[in-house]
């Protein structure tokens, strides 16, 4: 695993709040990810496939009659919308680098959506609600959000309850495009859809952004030794046995698969990044592609 060199990349939450109260226009992070907030405006974006539940009057009828196939097109956001950040710091987020890797991604995505004149809020959240701060836009704005992350210290507890995160997102804000950052290892346990109805009237469309650890998503093959492991949320620590990879690897694909299949059937997709992957180039990919594809 590529540790030393994931560490370099990856500032402190310290010297992320320093770069952006000391350099007021550049900044290390992708500035063209407005491109991924699409909406009904009037900036052609892209076609893709008919789905169920899209209106009939975005059919594109030149495509239709080239391809045999129905396709819709699809605009960049002509106004103003909510990107809101649902960002856990219950403690086993804070293994290893997964809680740096976490603000990184939630200051781009806040960044981008003040640099495309949108809403941005957050919600910090563990076994309830830490901190909310509603959307709005400006600069100012991002500097309390990211002031926010940057402060943010673990909070102990039992259970991490993404639900009350969820029914605050619903109960103050009215409409958004939602990613909730979390590794999303504890039971899921809300109850409410984001799936799109025939009559639009889901107004959140929400983005699930899991990050873990490489050694979380598997060992490398071969592995030997015994390593103790310390429990974030319970405070107890057990002893992996590196021999047994490859029923750990089971277990862990299992327990994402499962992570997976649950917030599909709640109408959220789900992406997975480590800190060896580079988190803007495959969250741009993730937008890109159809709900429920990648």
């Amino acid at each position: 695993m590529s540790m030393a060199k994931s560490e370099k990349s990856l500032l402190s939450k310290k010297e992320l709040l320093e770069i952006f109260i000391n350099h007021r226009v550049h900044s290390p992070f992708p500035g063209d990810w407005e491109s991924i907030f699409k909406g009904l405006g009037y900036e052609f974006w892209a076609l893709r496939e008919l789905e169920p539940t899209d209106p009939f009057k975005n059919i594109d009828w030149k495509a239709k009659a080239k391809t045999g196939k129905y396709y819709v097109r699809e605009f960049l956001a002509e106004s103003y919308f909510n990107v809101m950040l649902l960002y856990d710091i219950s403690r086993s987020v804070h293994f290893g680098r997964k809680e740096l890797l976490q603000a990184h991604i939630a200051v781009s995505l806040a960044y981008s959506a003040i640099l495309s004149n949108d809403g941005c809020g957050l919600i910090l959240f563990a076994d309830d609600i830490v901190e909310y701060i509603p959307p709005r836009m400006g600069r100012s704005h991002f500097m309390e959000i990211l002031y926010a992350l940057a402060h943010a210290e673990p909070v102990a507890g039992r259970a991490t309850h993404l639900g009350v995160a969820l029914t605050e997102l619903m109960n103050e804000v009215p409409e958004s495009l939602t990613f909730i950052l979390s590794d999303f290892m504890y039971p899921l346990d809300f109850s409410c859809s984001f799936h799109h109805t025939a009559h639009g009237t889901n107004k959140h469309e929400v983005k699930a952004i899991q990050v873990l650890e490489e050694c979380e998503i598997e060992l490398p093959p071969q592995a030997k030794g015994i390593v103790p492991l310390y429990d974030y949320e319970s405070g107890t620590t057990v002893a992996l046995d590196l021999g047994k990879w490859k029923e750990y690897n089971n277990t862990m694909t299992r327990l994402r698969t499962a992570t997976r299949n649950r917030l599909t059937h709640a109408g959220i997709d789900l992406l997975t990044i480590s800190p060896a992957d580079d988190f803007a180039q495959k969250i741009n990919s993730f937008m890109k592609r159809p709900p429920s594809s990648y």
